[in-house]
């Protein structure tokens, strides 16, 4: 939510553009849901470029090799035992100054699939806070987000 905040902070015309959409395609009734992510190509591209800024997994979501396999990478072969963990860590790629741009993820190419080829594995660990202290911390913290931007979001609207 900070990083959110942070684009439309740094990007405060992304909001009534986003605004626009969301208006047109699901009107003013209701909230959307994910049954109109195909047709809110902006709003994707927003949500896309904050988590390109700060990804919810930094070192990606594991997979596990289904078979042994050899790799090439920058002119090196790389053996990968059937059963390895793998983590595609595409945070250091997309953060590249060289390559990442202000607004990589672009309307234009509303081609957003968000499919992977195939599931990872199950992975046996459960990321939870240890302690009903540390859930409060992270509920407060959710709280305080929203509350940013319920006063931030309707200035932009007014305008």
């Amino acid at each position: 939510m900070h990083t959110f905040i942070l684009a439309c902070i740094l990007y405060p015309e992304w909001i009534p553009r986003a605004q626009k959409e969301i208006d047109t395609i699901v009107g003013e009734d209701r909230l959307p849901s994910f049954k109109d992510r195909p047709h809110l190509p902006y709003v994707e591209a927003i949500v896309r470029e904050t988590l390109r800024w700060r990804p919810a997994a930094r070192f990606g979501v594991p997979h596990q090799s289904t078979a042994d396999d050899v790799v090439e990478y920058k002119g090196k072969e790389y053996f990968i035992p059937k059963g390895s963990i793998i983590f595609a860590v595409s945070w250091s790629d997309e953060s590249d100054p060289k390559t990442g741009l202000p607004f990589k993820y672009d309307d234009s190419d509303s081609a957003f699939s968000g499919e992977i080829t195939s599931a990872p594995f199950k992975f046996p660990a459960v990321f939870e806070p240890h302690s009903m202290q540390r859930a409060e911390v992270v509920r407060q913290e959710w709280v305080e987000c929203e509350k940013d931007l319920n006063v931030l979001l309707p200035r932009h609207k007014e305008q």
